[in-house]
């Protein structure tokens, strides 16, 4: 998390009418591809101004949902569903592929990857990021961040046992958990959907746990899955959906995201979960969810959302609870997304909409405080609770705390301060009170000058712990900073800073000195007690930090430990990386949700999986390059506002700092009426070009070009809709291809000269007539297009860009409601420049695609057959070596995750994936492949056989496809001979060649 400085850098957003158009466009599948001006407007209007030279960068998670849901689509229900399905289902097809579960022996091990990257066969490696040597976000600070936290839960006998549930990287464990540097091992890579929004473990039987797939923000699900051994096995899902009010009549509604799983200490049969849509409750132990309406304040009866569930003791083996939540703002409607509809008399004209419920039966019936009028009038959405420790009394009194948000974004999403009560949540008292440390940055954005820890973004940012020994101890997180109180209980508390987002800078220091670091947006707090004394943990954007004397320290001698090292549960939305053929094999850099442009750490060459935060706020976009002739590098990069770019030197040889990166036409534009900046910047390396580091990039509206460092050249007219993902043939130089919003793509074939020779040509929407009736309806279309891939070599009779095959990540087809059918796939091939598709996603012989979304497509740059294609989809890597009639899960190790983006390198025997919540992964194709003894010699494929080809077939000698060391076997070396193997004869063949063409 990073934010400009100066109140005037966020741009406010007023206008009902506009965040009415947001609401809509963030609940409606079709409206992405409907009004790509109204996207425009949405996407590009709020936001915040350019940082300075030397601030910090910015990030902002409502503008990242927005642009998330332009590229991805909003998943319905019945789509969530549908994927759970077909994630289990394939987990169990490809089982021997999957990771599989640390064996009880691996947990006191460093897990795999933690130190080196070590390829052998067709196994995929994790590259990490595991470690950063430093962080760089206008300042300079040695931290070392992993990915959003959603849960924390600790083994109720054994505290070194704790488990991390992520927002992307599914689920963690370690059994060490107080060495300085814990053991994190995942122990959910065959879920299939790894956005867990909240978890818990059954403390009778704490192998036992349940997880909620579905990220409270960012990727959705709405199912439940359980585990009884630890990890090591996982259920079916099991979906949640109800009625309001039960029986006929009302409104259905399922849930899509999960805010808290709750195990019944007395009872471990019932389990509750709150989620978008409201409270569900099981009494089987997870096999089957009821919905619970809750009760409601005034005089019609409306679904709610719940955010926290908290246990406030139990009598005769009953439990008694308290939860929270937000009112539907109608009758007929479920209640809204966070952060719209929440603030008072604005969206919902009855009244505040936030509500605390309590229950004496085990969560069977529930009460309004509301209702009842025992908790202040505050306007407040979002609240967050947390309960102390239950008393001894046959009748339990419980402390219970409330951290309270205005859940509007568009209206001031700011906190609004704190509640307690004394008498498990049934009567409320305000204790807000002041701070009495504030930070020396004041009035500025970067300040934590009042209790408002929740700053700007109180609907994304919430965190509360109380401590189970002593209910005066209170741990407050929010945006920037971290509270506490030693003294709870009191009329009016005491709060305090105790961690700071950028302490580097200077803007954490209060009196005494400087406070700890702790990554910004705060999702999770935790305080635990064990016979050594307590921990405090919070769970961010950047993963888990913990204090063991946050509450017997002065402010700025808290000390906060990250616990990151190891954990990989990055959300990346790209990979740059250098390529074999032109020397730098080991470059490698992504960007992250919050965790910057992160750089691989040259030191330790292929054993490295440490990456160094170079930008901060977002990162996005990533591609490098090196020409083999002359040498020059470039690498360019883009944060959310900015394009980035950095050409090594002397003095920086790997551009492995942060202040090496320069900004290059930030406010690029194409001349366009309607032009302007996509929130999710990206690039396309133009491999095939004679030019030495030409990159694409595009505005909302054109596609540009540049090579070197000079300026950005628009080389497209203005085009129809609005541009996504970009394109770029690996063989042929020229031709491009971007994907557009409405289903359809622009192509050029022959763009080796200026601008005005480029000729683009737009496809028609992505769809064929699957039914054969002769017309193709919208439910027999795709929006949400991804990207195309070229072939390597233009088929007979054909010109560059008239075959190319294109893929959708559309989570619905045209008509906005039909899961995308079978027959129709995600994935096809056009022979006439789009003019029509035909499915690619298999025969119907038992080995088609996976019916998901297909973020990135590939061809095998090296096999000139055309017949080698590669696909990352929602579940992982599948290729067809038969030109898309079979597909096959491909390699083996890599987690059911959403791969975002792929390198081949040039020879195709290196590939690395970007995955949405487990890093990047990297696999050497050609080390196994028996492609029958077919090489050329052109190891580099530059079209000529030099010292370069004499060198790599040289080291390869007495390799085969069975090696295991680097370097592997490589089938573009295999010159002659029967069987797949490096010998004599390969080299004196390619001696005898050595100075002509392949």
């Amino acid at each position: 998390m990073a934010v400009p400085s100066g109140a005037s850098a966020y741009k406010r957003w007023k206008s009902r009418n506009l965040r009415t158009k947001i609401a809509n466009f963030l609940q409606d599948p079709r409206a992405g591809e409907v009004s790509p001006e109204v996207l425009r407007e949405l996407e590009s209007s709020r936001g915040e101004a350019e940082p300075e030279a030397g601030e910090a960068e910015s990030d902002d998670p409502m503008r990242r949902r927005i642009a998330a849901r332009m590229l991805w689509g909003v998943p319905t229900a019945a789509v969530t569903e549908h994927r759970a399905r077909v994630a289990h289902a394939e987990a169990r097809r490809w089982e021997k592929l999957l990771p599989r579960p640390p064996a009880p022996w691996d947990w006191f091990s460093e897990p795999k990857g933690a130190d080196k990257a070590v390829v052998s066969g067709l196994s995929w490696v994790n590259l990490g990021p595991t470690n950063a040597s430093f962080q760089y976000n206008g300042t300079l600070y040695n931290e070392v961040d992993s990915g959003r936290i959603s849960g924390i839960a600790v083994h109720p006998v054994d505290p070194q046992v704790v488990y991390l549930s992520t927002s992307g990287g599914g689920l963690w464990k370690t059994f060490n958990f107080g060495a300085a540097t814990p053991a994190w091992h995942p122990v959910s890579e065959s879920l299939g959907n790894l956005a867990i929004g909240a978890m818990d473990l059954d403390p009778t039987n704490p192998e036992t746990l349940y997880v909620g797939a579905g990220d409270f923000v960012d990727t959705p699900g709405g199912h439940v899955v359980k585990t009884q051994d630890g990890g090591a096995t996982w259920s079916a899902p099991v979906g949640l959906s109800g009625q309001y009010p039960a029986g006929s009549g009302g409104i259905s509604v399922k849930a899509l995201r999960i805010r808290a799983v709750e195990v019944d200490p007395a009872n471990a049969n019932v389990l509750l979960v709150g989620t978008d849509v409201g409270l569900f409750r099981s009494t089987n132990a997870g096999a089957s969810f009821s919905l619970v309406d809750l009760p409601n304040a005034g005089s019609v009866q409306r679904s709610e959302s719940v955010w926290s569930i908290v246990h406030t003791g139990a009598v005769s083996g009953v439990s008694r609870w308290a939860i929270s939540g937000t009112y539907a703002c109608d009758a007929s409607s479920p209640p809204p997304e966070a952060g719209f509809g929440q603030a008072t008399n604005v969206d919902c004209t009855s009244g505040n909409p936030g509500d605390i419920w309590t229950s004496t039966d085990a969560g069977a019936t529930w009460s309004s405080r509301k209702a009842a009028g025992t908790i202040p009038t505050t306007a407040v959405g979002r609240i967050t609770l947390a309960a102390g420790t239950p008393s001894g009394a046959a009748t339990p009194v419980t402390v219970v705390y409330a951290q309270l948000g205005n859940q509007d974004e568009y209206n001031g999403s700011a906190g609004v301060g704190y509640w307690r009560s004394i008498n498990s949540g049934d009567n409320w008292a305000a204790i807000t009170g002041t701070l009495s440390n504030r930070t020396n940055a004041v009035g500025g954005f970067r300040d934590c000058g009042t209790v408002n820890v929740n700053d700007a973004q109180a609907w994304y940012n919430s965190a509360l712990a109380v401590d189970p020994g002593n209910d005066n101890n209170v741990l407050v997180g929010g945006m920037l900073c971290g509270l506490r109180t030693t003294n709870g209980l009191a009329a009016t508390p005491t709060w305090e800073n105790v961690s700071h987002w950028l302490p580097s800078s200077g803007y954490g220091n209060v009196t005494g000195g400087a406070l700890d670091y702790v990554h910004a947006d705060w999702h999770r707090a935790l305080i635990v007690r064990s016979a050594t004394g307590y921990v405090a943990m919070a769970g961010t954007d950047g993963g888990l930090f913990v204090s063991r004397n946050l509450f017997n320290a002065t402010p700025t001698q808290v000390v906060w430990d990250g616990q990151n090292r190891g954990i990989v549960t990055h959300l990346s939305y790209s990979v740059a990386s250098g390529d074999p053929a032109t020397g730098n094999p080991y470059l490698a850099y992504t960007g992250l949700q919050d965790n910057g442009t992160r750089f691989r750490d040259p030191s330790a060459g292929a054993a490295s999986t440490t990456f160094n935060q170079v930008i901060g706020g977002d990162g996005f976009g990533a591609a490098a390059s090196r020409d083999s002739v002359s040498g020059a590098t470039i690498y360019w990069a883009s944060v959310n506002g900015s394009r980035e770019y950095c050409v090594p030197t002397a003095a920086n040889s790997f551009c492995n700092s942060g202040t090496a990166w320069n900004t290059r036409d930030a406010a690029l534009r194409a001349g366009c009426a309607t032009d302007g900046q996509p929130f999710i910047m990206r690039y396309a390396l133009a491999s095939a070009s004679p030019s030495a580091n030409t990159f694409l990039t595009a505005t909302d509206s054109a596609v540009h070009r540049v090579s070197g460092t000079g300026s950005w050249q628009a080389i497209s007219p203005c085009l129809t809709g609005y541009t996504r993902l970009l394109s770029a043939s690996a063989n042929i130089d020229g031709l491009y291809g971007v994907s557009m919003s409405g289903g359809r793509f622009y192509v050029t074939g022959d763009c080796t000269g200026t601008a005005t020779n480029c000729t683009w040509t737009r496809s028609s929407i992505l769809g064929f007539d699957v039914n054969g009736n002769g017309t193709i309806t919208p439910d027999e279309q795709l929006s949400y297009t991804m990207q195309v891939a070229f072939p390597p070599t233009t088929p007979a009779g054909r010109n560059p860009g008239d075959v190319y095959v294109a893929s959708s990540g559309a989570p619905v087809a045209g008509d906005g409601v039909t899961v995308v059918p079978e027959a129709l796939g995600h994935l096809f091939i056009t022979q006439d420049r789009g003019t029509t598709w035909a499915p690619l996603h298999g025969n119907g012989t038992g080995f088609d695609l996976p019916n998901v979304g297909i973020d990135v497509v590939r061809y095998d740059p090296s096999d000139l057959t055309n017949n080698t294609l590669y696909v990352g989809t929602e579940l992982g890597v599948y290729r067809s070596t038969d030109a898309g009639q079979t597909w096959h899960r491909f390699g083996q190790g890599l987690p059911m995750a959403r791969v975002t983006d792929m390198f081949i390198s040039r020879t195709g025997a290196m590939m690395r994936v970007a995955t949405y919540g487990r890093g990047l992964w990297e696999l050497y194709p050609s080390a196994t492949a028996e492609k029958g003894v077919s090489g050329n010699g052109d190891w580099n494929r530059d079209q000529q056989l030099d010292f370069v080809d004499l060198a790599a077939a040289a080291s390869r000698l007495g390799t085969d496809p069975s090696t295991t060391a680097q370097p592997y076997y490589d089938w573009n070396t295999d010159i002659t001979g029967t069987v797949n193997g490096m010998d004599s004869a390969d080299l004196t063949e390619l001696l005898n060649r050595i100075g002509g063409r392949p």
